[in-house]
């Protein structure tokens, strides 16, 4: 297929990188991600055009995947645990999509077995879902002992050549990738137990409240996101948040940031993030003290016989290990990229002193290998400020753009944007019913204008955005799903949430009256 005719989706990426990502965190984490979450797995179910099928891009500074790269996961799962999220890959929500993928032609192809065979045995700790959680749990201890190695050798890299600091960028790499490759599959086997436990919560417990049981079942579980957000209205309690338990609180989770996206401040580069973060917070809403996914422990809502019983429990503890994991792991992660943004900083400082930057900063606007480049004498100062200088003026106005389409065929944008409208179906990510006035958020800049009682309007949600979940009676996010970190926090709060309305932070104003539905996954201007 010609290159202007590929499919491409915003779905994979979207939530992850909600705003344009700016050229020095793409040089560094598409190469990753492409590697460790397409072109891998492709090659796991023996796909013979790996090595050359185009997976991702950028287009207009947003990052997009291939269609076809889901077209063929997704083929090899049959209906019954096809995951409910999947939908967002495919234009309309189409799942039947998938079946005209290419490849494998049947499942009982034998090169699809033989690739499939080799890849369990090679990696059949990951592959199960009975014990990959366990593996992260051995490997989080080898990634922050990694970390901290690096970050011990801060001070001396400051004085060090460029090549010891390429050096500790190389390390920093590998361990994002040991990272994702661990990660990949806990994304996958979240998918498919909580597809499992809806399944059984609609088959054995009630079909009509199915979606909402599982959701509850899995709430409740204690997480990174929420310990964070506890230290946080620890430190809301304080007269004054300036002082030792905000310097405290910054040694523990300085790394955390708003985005993923390297170029965006660090709680520990910005402290001034968490102030106005603790300024926001409500005291009079807290997270249920509910040991974890209590709801499901009455009688009407649990399977009738003991078998059933045992197997949905079965299924909903392993859910719950992985519902967990998402959240954990995206703040692990963030230790090992702020390690990264520091280290491109220091270099930063020196091109600063050779005047190819006007600031620090700047430094995004480049890209890994003109870095390289520049250090290695094959890029003079003036060409590295011109094309810093030319991208940075791109950026900007892609940054003014409101939309981040969901589909593009080639350059050609797939969906256009519809007229408004007064209703707007789609999934239902948390249980409840909500009415109040509408507050479109479009970044982590704008919280602090929200207020309490209204229906928070975005784009997508980051686990740094916890906090004013305690003030919001509803959230309408236009990215992620049910196993998303809106989700996840909407449940804990029990705010009623809807996700993927395209465009909504366009289609509805600050100050409109609407109604969020969680159950039905219906939203209305009222």
């Amino acid at each position: 297929m010609a290159e202007n005719e590929i499919l491409w989706t915003a779905g994979f990426f979207n939530e992850r990188f909600p705003a344009p990502v700016s050229p020095l965190a793409w040089s560094l984490l598409g190469p990753l991600i492409e590697e460790t979450a397409l072109r891998e797995p492709l090659r796991y179910l023996g796909y013979p055009q790996v090595a050359t099928i185009p997976l991702t891009r950028l287009w207009r500074g947003h990052p997009y995947t291939n269609v076809l790269a889901f077209q063929i996961f997704y083929k090899v799962f049959p209906d019954f645990i096809l995951p409910a999220d999947c939908y967002r890959y495919f234009p309309d929500g189409d799942l039947h999509i998938r079946r005209r993928a290419p490849y494998p032609r049947s499942l009982f192809s034998p090169r699809f077995l033989l690739s499939i065979g080799r890849a369990f045995l090679s990696d059949w700790q990951n592959f199960s879902p009975f014990h990959n959680y366990r593996k992260w749990a051995r490997h989080i201890r080898d990634h922050d002992r990694r970390v901290a190695g690096l970050r011990a050798r801060f001070a001396a890299l400051e004085q060090a050549p460029p090549s010891e600091i390429f050096a500790a960028l190389r390390q920093a790499e590998n361990i994002h990738r040991d990272f994702l490759r661990i990660h990949r599959w806990s994304l996958t086997h979240a998918d498919l137990t909580f597809t499992a436990l809806r399944k059984l919560s609609c088959a054995w417990v009630d079909r009509e409240r199915g979606d909402e049981i599982a959701a509850r079942a899995a709430s409740g579980v204690p997480n990174k996101t929420m310990e964070v957000d506890a230290d946080l209205r620890e430190l809301a309690c304080q007269s004054q948040v300036a002082g030792p338990k905000l310097e405290e609180f910054l040694a523990e989770h300085g790394h955390r940031s708003f985005s993923l996206d390297i170029a965006v401040p660090t709680f520990a580069d910005d402290p001034m993030q968490v102030i106005r973060l603790v300024q926001g917070i409500d005291g009079t809403r807290r997270l249920s003290k509910r040991a974890p996914s209590a709801d499901m422990r009455g009688k009407e809502e649990q399977p009738g016989s003991i078998i059933q019983r045992w197997i949905f429990n079965a299924v909903r503890q392993v859910a719950v290990k992985y519902v967990a994991l998402r959240e954990d792991q995206r703040y692990y992660w963030q230790k090992s990229l702020a390690v990264s943004r520091h280290l491109y900083l220091v270099l930063a400082s020196r091109l600063v002193a050779a005047g190819a930057l006007a600031r620090r900063e700047d430094v995004f606007y480049a890209t890994h290998t003109e870095l390289a480049d520049f250090f290695e004498s094959r890029m003079t100062p003036a060409s590295l400020a011109a094309s810093v200088a030319a991208r940075q003026t791109e950026w900007d106005a892609y940054r003014r753009e409101p939309e981040y389409p969901l589909f593009l065929r080639g350059d050609r944008l797939l969906v256009a944007v519809t007229a408004k409208e007064r209703v707007w179906r789609a999934r239902a990510i948390s249980p409840g019913i909500a009415r109040g006035m509408a507050r479109v958020v479009q970044s982590a800049t704008e919280l602090g204008a929200v207020q309490r009682g209204e229906i928070l309007i975005a784009p997508s949600t980051d686990p740094a955005w916890t906090p004013v979940f305690s003030k919001i009676a509803g959230l309408v996010v236009a990215r992620g799903g049910v196993l998303s970190h809106s989700a996840v926090v909407a449940r804990e709060y029990r705010v009623p949430a809807v996700a993927g309305i395209a465009n909504i932070v366009n289609e509805i104003e600050t100050g409109e009256m609407i109604q969020v539905d969680g159950n039905k996954g219906v939203v209305t201007r009222l």
